[in-house]
């Protein structure tokens, strides 16, 4: 309130008073007796065109105030329009946030959280006794220790309530990571084809054919088997036994498993653990094998 009585009374002044050695930002009103610090402030003081005669402190003796340069006036009117522009660009951004927090907290409004009545009523529990309660329906309270927002729809949370941190991870089951991989191969290659380079993948293999869903799915074990059943044999003519590193994924191709189609062979816990010591033994592993008319 006091900024807009000082902007509404300098309005009406004919001067204003300026003093680096006695003036105050601060406190200064403009007046002789309270003069400012720094001419931009008297010029932000005003607010607008035409401003009154600002005086400055005097470099003559037994003279106090002298009328502000004609190049002083120019550097500090310089400032001003900075200053202006900045003020008007931090109104805008303000504007605009507080008309976005005010969309987001009417989009909040039609979000609706319910209890489901068709399940188990949950239980109270503390985070530190919660893996005595793993598969069942329970009820958490506490604070939010770090939050971070991936777009509109994801958000990861840790929760905290004295006891311990519940942190909130995205899961999914080893078959639904099979099928985000056979998602992603399939999307990528259609992608290409229907752009304007898939006429140069045609080019460098005419026979190219784009994978087929559902990929054909082997155990790594059932592999091994399968390559002993076909004698399949290493060029020492010994066959391929459990753990071995480099499996001829082709001739499971050839022997019927399907030509443009992939095969996904699961469980190469013995593979990765021995190339990967770090990995635990329970961990899932997945590997792609290609045929060869799709690299050719």
């Amino acid at each position: 309130l006091s900024l807009e009585v000082t902007r509404a009374t300098a309005g009406m002044v004919l001067e204003l008073y300026v003093s680096d050695r006695e003036g105050s930002d601060a406190t200064g009103d403009g007046t002789k007796e309270k003069p400012f610090k720094t001419g931009l402030k008297a010029l932000m003081t005003v607010g607008k065109e035409p401003f009154p005669i600002i005086y400055v402190d005097s470099q003559k003796e037994n003279e106090r105030w002298n009328v502000i340069s004609k190049s002083q006036l120019k550097n500090i009117k310089k400032m001003w329009h900075r200053e202006q522009m900045k003020s008007e660009s931090r109104e805008k951004k303000e504007a605009e946030d507080s008309l976005r927090r005010e969309k987001n907290l009417e989009e909040a409004k039609k979000i609706t959280i319910k209890n489901d009545p068709s399940l188990p009523e949950p239980k109270c529990v503390k985070i530190s006794a919660l893996e005595g309660y793993r598969g069942q329906r329970v009820k958490v309270f506490g604070w939010v220790h770090r939050l971070r927002r991936q777009g509109k729809n994801l958000m990861f949370l840790v929760l905290r309530d004295g006891t311990g941190y519940l942190q909130c991870c995205p899961f999914l089951t080893f078959d639904d990571l099979l099928n985000r991989l056979e998602d992603l191969v399939c999307d990528v290659v259609d992608r290409v084809l229907k752009s304007p380079a898939g006429s140069i993948v045609h080019e460098l293999n005419p026979n190219f054919q784009p994978p087929k869903r559902p990929f054909k799915r082997m155990n790594y074990s059932d592999a091994i088997v399968w390559l002993k059943e076909h004698d399949v044999k290493k060029e020492d003519g010994t066959f391929y036994e459990f753990g071995e590193v480099c499996i001829p994924f082709s001739h499971c191709f050839q022997g019927g498993i399907g030509l443009h189609s992939l095969l996904l062979v699961n469980e190469l816990v013995t593979w990765v653990t021995s190339a990967c010591p770090q990995i635990n033994g329970n961990s899932r592993t997945c590997f792609m094998g290609l045929p060869a008319d799709l690299l050719s």
